[in-house]
């Protein structure tokens, strides 16, 4: 079933990079704007820091959807990992773009908790500002860039 939805997955998955790719730079220019610790951790850090992690849990529910059922390359790499190894773009999707998207992930949520929790307002940005940094350069290396930017 979720073979027929491949193409409309991938193409969510596409355009959604977008959005999580602003929300990054948006969540990076806010908690960056705090650097100097003259500024109160407000509601601006909290509101830029869920909108980057709902866009990354999206990215990473339709990622999820792809490769364990949707994606043709992910499915034939997983029946034999030591052929799809050999290959630069079943080992790309099946390892490489997963770890890295998975590490950016559990990066920006630890950049949202230390927004939330940090001791100070000074650490509730800088915190956020490193780890953010963190998951968009993850974000920028997983992407694969030889595909096209946008599908409809």
């Amino acid at each position: 079933m979720l073979q027929n939805l491949y193409p409309q997955l991938l193409a969510f998955h596409g355009l959604l990079r977008w959005v999580a790719l602003a929300a990054a730079v948006a969540a990076i220019f806010v908690a960056f704007s705090g650097w100097s610790g003259t500024k109160p951790a407000g509601t601006n850090l909290r509101k830029f820091s869920v909108i980057f992690v709902i866009a990354m849990d999206l990215q990473l529910l339709i990622g999820l959807l792809l490769f364990f059922g949707a994606s043709p390359i992910t499915r034939a790499a997983l029946s034999n990992l030591g052929a799809a190894m050999k290959q630069q773009e079943s080992r790309f999707f099946t390892v490489e773009h997963t770890m890295l998207m998975l590490l950016a992930v559990v990066c920006a949520h630890v950049g949202a908790a230390l927004s939330r929790k940090g001791r100070s307002d000074l650490m509730k940005y800088r915190g956020a500002a490193i780890a953010y940094t963190v998951s968009l350069l993850l974000i920028l290396g997983g992407i694969p860039w030889w595909r096209p930017l946008l599908r409809f």
